[in-house]
């Protein structure tokens, strides 16, 4: 009777050890079990970052390769400096001039659409042609900090920079060091070429103000001994105020500079820059871009 009662013992502990046993996952396997779940977390974190990334350019709109790709079907923007006629000035919403007009015969010719709005002050404009926002600008005038974000045309005109003083505060001027020491202003955003961008930072005092009336009110109140601007603009407010017999301008340009038709690295419209030179070339030799310059320039100053 005890013999039976102690192998019955032992085979009930072997048979529970054996159970146990195989309850019990060995080492390797729960190591694989946990790869398997680390993987597991790690795809659906990824899954999860690519779907916000998805809704994230859902939300701002386009990639920036949709961005890239050209679309025929639409319309682009074009826009340039407020106050620079006759190539190019404001007119309600507008941007209208020369040099929004041979924007939009070139556009027509290599068929895409623009529409030429007003976005701004000028350095506003820059700004958005920077992001993309605009596609092309009118007309500017070529600076190495410019050409960071905008890929440019051939030259299609030029543009004399004039140098407007109050009536009866003529200096002598025949180079730009006979400017040092005397008070500038000119307006916020505009160049005047790389050159005398350069030398304004290295050796003049030159005011900034966001309007050509601010600039003018400075010579007129004696806080500025002169004012650069585009001739033909600067003409044209003075017209408009009438205010012509209160300023006069050096006989001496401060300079002539080219004016080429820019686009935005970020638009799809670089790609037709090589057909958009060619244009430019056929308009300066039969006369289209004199014609409209000649145009413009009664229409926007009377003369």
């Amino acid at each position: 009777m005890t013999k039976t009662q102690s192998f019955g013992g032992a085979a009930l502990l072997a048979l529970a050890v054996t159970a146990l046993a195989g309850c019990v996952t060995p080492a390797s396997n729960q190591n694989q079990n946990t790869e398997n779940q680390n993987s597991l977390v790690e795809n659906q974190n990824s899954t999860a970052g690519a779907t916000q990334t998805d809704s994230g350019q859902a939300a701002t709109g386009q990639s920036a390769n949709e961005q890239s790709v050209f679309d025929p079907a639409k319309i682009y923007t074009v826009s340039g400096h407020p106050e620079w006629p006759p190539i190019m000035w404001r007119e309600g919403e507008k941007i209208v001039g020369a040099g929004p007009q041979l924007v939009e015969k070139i556009a027509q010719d290599l068929g895409f659409k623009v529409e030429s709005k007003y976005a701004g002050l000028w350095d506003e404009v820059q700004k958005k042609a920077k992001s993309g926002e605009v596609n092309m600008l009118a007309a500017a005038y070529k600076t190495s900090e410019r050409e960071t974000y905008m890929d440019y045309s051939d030259a299609f005109t030029t543009d004399p920079i004039a140098i407007f003083v109050k009536k009866g505060k003529k200096f002598n001027y025949a180079k730009w060091d006979n400017l040092i020491g005397k008070k500038g202003i000119a307006t916020v955003g505009d160049s005047y070429g790389q050159e005398f961008d350069d030398y304004i930072k290295a050796k003049l005092t030159v005011e900034r103000v966001n309007t050509v009336d601010e600039a003018f009110r400075a010579l007129e109140n004696n806080k500025a001994d002169y004012f650069i601007y585009s001739l033909y603009g600067g003409e044209k407010v003075l017209n408009e105020k009438k205010m012509k017999e209160k300023f006069e301008v050096l006989s001496k340009y401060l300079a002539e500079e080219n004016f080429y038709i820019t686009v935005s690295k970020k638009s799809p419209l670089t790609k037709f820059l090589p057909q958009i030179n060619s244009l430019i070339k056929k308009y300066k030799e039969d006369g289209t871009i004199e014609k409209l310059i000649k145009e413009n320039k009664q229409k926007s100053i009377g003369n």
